[in-house]
C-alpha cells in the first residue's frame, strides 16, 4: 500500500459527536392506539359526538443509540386520525351554539435526544404537528366556517415512556402523549383549547442482532455520496463495481472472549486498512472524503490491512485482536470503518473509498 493512501489518517481529529445508529421504522396500530380529547371554548365546554375517544395509527422513525441501548430521539412520523372528532358547544334549554369538527387529520411527531436507562424508561419534550386536515365551526344558524390545520403545532409538552424489547426480540416504544392546541376560528371569533392524548406505542424489528451496529451509509439516507456514486442500502458510496463497501462484524463485544472479527464485501482489487476511531463523524452520518464518507474519526488507531482479490471474492477479514490492537476498555464505544483503494475506474476519480461505519460497544 503506497504511503500516500494512508497518510491522511494520521490527520483525522474531529470532536466527539453521540453515535448514529440506523433508524428504526415502528408500526403504530389503530387497535393499540387510543386516544382521546378534551376542549374548551370561549363560549363553554365542548361535548363529543357521540363520544371524545378516536384511534390513532401510522408509522415513526426512531433512532437508537448504544449497545446495551443508553439513547434515543424520535426524528419523524406519519399518523392518520382513524376517525373524524365531532362535538358540540351546548347552551341553554339543549339548544347547540355551535358545532365543531375535525376531519382529515395527519400529524407528525419529534423529540430531541433523550437518555434510555437500563430498564428503558425515558422522558423528553415532544412537538405533534399537524400535516394536514380541516376546523370547521358552525354556529347556531350561521354558515360554516373553515381553518386549514396545516402546519399548526402543539406547544412542546413533556411525555415519558419506555424502550424495551419483547419475547419476539422486537424493539416496543410505550410512551403517554399529552398535546394542546390553541385555535382561534377567523370566522366566528370562537378561540378553543383542544388536547389530545393517548398511548404512543409500536413495535419495530430489531435492527441488528450482531456485536454492535453499522452506522453511516452512503445510500443516499445521510450525507450525499461526493459524486452522486449512491450505494445500495445499508452500504458505503459505491465504488467501480456499482456497488458500496459493506461493513459487517461477527464474533461477540466481550474483551475476554477477543472473537470480533470485522469483514467487508463489495469491495475492488487491492489493499484496505481497517482502522478504529471514538467518534462517530457528523453525528454518525458521516463528510464527504475521496469517493465515499469518512464515518469514525478522533484517536484514529490503524489495525491491519488486507487484500481484496478474485481468490476471496473480493472481500477482506480481519485476522488479528481488535479488542488487542484497538487497546479497548469494558465500557467504551468505538467506531470502525474499512478505507480501501478503488485503483479502477474510480467513480470520482479520488482512487480510494470506504465502507459504512460499525460501532461496538465493548464488555468485559
Amino acid at each position: 500500500m503506497k504511503p500516500t493512501f494512508l497518510a491522511p489518517l494520521l490527520g483525522i481529529a474531529l470532536l466527539a459527536l453521540p453515535s448514529q445508529a440506523q433508524s428504526n421504522t415502528f408500526t403504530h396500530t389503530a387497535a393499540q392506539n387510543g386516544w382521546d380529547w378534551t376542549a374548551s371554548t370561549s363560549l363553554g365546554p365542548l361535548n363529543g359526538i357521540p363520544d371524545n375517544t378516536f384511534e390513532v395509527a401510522g408509522t415513526s422513525e426512531i433512532s437508537l443509540f448504544g449497545s446495551p441501548l443508553n439513547s434515543g430521539q424520535v426524528t419523524s412520523g406519519f399518523f392518520t386520525l382513524t376517525s373524524d372528532l365531532n362535538g358540540y358547544i351546548p347552551g341553554p334549554f339543549g339548544i347547540q351554539l355551535a358545532t365543531v369538527n375535525v376531519t382529515n387529520a395527519t400529524f407528525t411527531t419529534s423529540t430531541g435526544l433523550f437518555t434510555i436507562d437500563s430498564a428503558g424508561n425515558f422522558s423528553e419534550l415532544w412537538t405533534v404537528l399537524f400535516l394536514s386536515g380541516s376546523l370547521t365551526v358552525t354556529p347556531l344558524g350561521g354558515s360554516p366556517s373553515v381553518t386549514d390545520l396545516t402546519g399548526v403545532s402543539a406547544a412542546p409538552s413533556v411525555n415519558g415512556g419506555t424502550i424495551t424489547t419483547n419475547s419476539a426480540g422486537d424493539w416496543v416504544v410505550d410512551c403517554d402523549q399529552v398535546s394542546m392546541f390553541s385555535f382561534v376560528d377567523a370566522g366566528t371569533g370562537i378561540s378553543a383549547d383542544f388536547t389530545i392524548s393517548g398511548d404512543f406505542y409500536g413495535t419495530a424489528p430489531v435492527a441488528s442482532s450482531g456485536p454492535g451496529s453499522a452506522f453511516c451509509f452512503g445510500d443516499g439516507a445521510g450525507t450525499a455520496c461526493p459524486c452522486g456514486n449512491t450505494g445500495g442500502s445499508g452500504e458505503g458510496c459505491a465504488n467501480d463495481t456499482g456497488s458500496g463497501g459493506l461493513l459487517s462484524a461477527t464474533g461477540s463485544a466481550s474483551i475476554g472472549n477477543d472473537d470480533l472479527v470485522l469483514s467487508a464485501t463489495n469491495l475492488t482489487p487491492g489493499p484496505g486498512l481497517y482502522f478504529q476511531g471514538n467518534n462517530a463523524i457528523n453525528g454518525g452520518n458521516g463528510n464527504s472524503f475521496g469517493d465515499g464518507l469518512r464515518c469514525a474519526g478522533g484517536a484514529v488507531i490503524r489495525l491491519e490491512v488486507q487484500f481484496a482479490n478474485s481468490g476471496n471474492n473480493f472481500t477482506s477479514t480481519t485476522t488479528g485482536s481488535i479488542s488487542g490492537a484497538g487497546g479497548v476498555s469494558a465500557g467504551q464505544t468505538k467506531r470502525y470503518q474499512l478505507w480501501y483503494r478503488d485503483s479502477g475506474s474510480s467513480p470520482c476519480s479520488n482512487l480510494f473509498n470506504f465502507s459504512n461505519g460499525y460501532e461496538v460497544t465493548w464488555g468485559a
